[in-house]
C-alpha cells in the first residue's frame, strides 16, 4: 500500500524519531523515503543576507545526506530533498508532486497534540496532507494497534493502512467501536416492556456484526495480522482514551473528514478529544476527494 514515504526532518532529534518506523516500513513494503528538510536561517540577531540562506541551505544539505548515509540498508531506496519557503505548504506540496502514499512525522511525546515537535507544522500538514500521516510519539516499533471505527464509510477508509502499518511492524491489532449508552426510558417501557434494554441490545449486536464483516475483509484476511474486535458501550472519547491506557496501545488510527481539517472530523468532538489527551503515536487518515463525494 505505501510505495512512497515522506519524512519531514527539522535537524532535532526529536522529528529523528520519525525515521525509524518510517526506515522498518520502508524494508517491509519496499517503499522509496524521501527525507525532507527546510533550511533554518536565524532573522532574529542579523539581516539574513544570501551568504546566509546560502549557508542555512549548505547546512541542510549535508544533514540529509549524513542521515541519508546513516540510514543505508540492502533494497532500501533513500532519496533527499530540500524545501524552501513554509514548512507546512512545502511538505504537502511534496506530497502532492511526489504523489506520496505516507507522511511520518515526529511528535513531541508529552500530551498530545499542543505539544508536537513541530507544532503549528504539524497541525496544518495534518489539515491538508493528501494522504496519510503518521505521528510518531517514540522511536519504538508499535505493538498494540487501536482502530476506531464509527460504522461509517469515512471511518472504515482507517481499516486498510492501520492494517499496512500493523504489518509492517508485526504488532496485533483490535477494532474499536464505542455505541451509545440507552437510558431507561419508563415512558418507551411502558409502551412496550423492555424496549429500552432492547434498543441498547440491538446497537450492540449491529455494531458486533459489522466489526465481524470488519475483520474479515480482503485486506485483513491478505495481511496475516492478529486481529480482534470490540464493543463498548458509553461515551466514544472516554472509552478510547481509557482502552488506550489501559491496554498500552502504542498506535491509534482514527480517519478524518478531510474537508476543513482538524475542527471537522468524522468523530467531531470525539476525535480532538482524543487528540488533546492521547499520549501514544497516531496514524490520522484523510479520505480522497472521491471517496467524500
Amino acid at each position: 500500500m505505501f510505495k512512497k514515504i515522506l519524512v519531514p526532518l527539522d535537524g532535532s532529534q526529536l522529528s529523528q524519531r520519525a525515521l525509524e518506523p518510517a526506515l522498518a516500513m520502508g524494508k517491509h513494503t519496499g517503499a522509496e523515503l524521501l527525507l525532507v528538510r527546510t533550511p533554518v536561517v536565524d532573522t532574529l540577531s542579523f539581516a539574513a543576507t544570501e551568504a546566509k540562506h546560502a549557508e542555512a541551505r549548505n547546512d541542510a544539505l549535508v544533514y540529509l545526506e549524513t542521515i541519508r548515509k546513516s540510514s543505508e540498508q540492502p533494497d532500501l531506496h533513500i532519496h533527499t530533498r530540500l524545501i524552501e519557503g513554509d514548512v507546512a505548504g512545502a511538505i504537502v506540496d511534496t506530497a502532492l508532486s511526489e504523489q506520496v502514499d505516507l507522511i511520518v512525522m515526529s511528535t513531541h511525546g508529552y500530551s498530545g497534540l499542543t505539544r508536537w515537535v513541530l507544532g503549528s507544522v504539524t497541525e496544518k500538514v495534518l489539515r491538508s496532507a493528501p494522504c496519510p500521516v503518521l505521528a510518531v510519539r517514540a522511536a519504538r516499533h508499535p505493538q498494540k494497534v487501536l482502530i476506531t471505527l464509527d460504522g461509517s464509510p469515512l471511518s472504515d477508509s482507517a481499516i486498510e493502512p492501520g492494517i499496512a502499518v500493523a504489518q509492517s511492524f508485526n504488532a496485533a491489532v483490535t477494532l474499536l467501536r464505542v455505541v451509545p449508552r440507552v437510558s431507561i426510558d419508563e415512558k418507551l417501557d411502558e409502551h412496550e416492556r423492555g424496549l429500552s434494554r432492547r434498543m441498547q441490545e440491538d446497537l450492540i449486536e449491529e455494531a458486533q456484526g459489522y466489526l465481524h464483516t470488519a475483520c474479515r475483509s480482503e485486506a485483513v484476511a491478505r495481511s496475516g495480522v492478529a486481529i480482534k474486535s470490540e464493543v463498548r458501550i458509553g461515551s466514544p472519547a472516554e472509552i478510547i482514551l481509557e482502552h488506550i491506557e489501559t491496554y498500552g496501545t502504542d498506535l491509534i488510527v482514527m480517519a478524518t473528514h478531510g474537508r476543513t481539517g482538524l475542527k471537522r472530523w468524522v468523530y467531531g468532538s470525539v476525535t480532538a478529544k482524543v487528540l488533546r489527551n492521547v499520549n501514544c503515536s497516531m496514524l490520522v487518515i484523510r479520505p480522497t476527494d472521491a471517496e467524500l463525494n
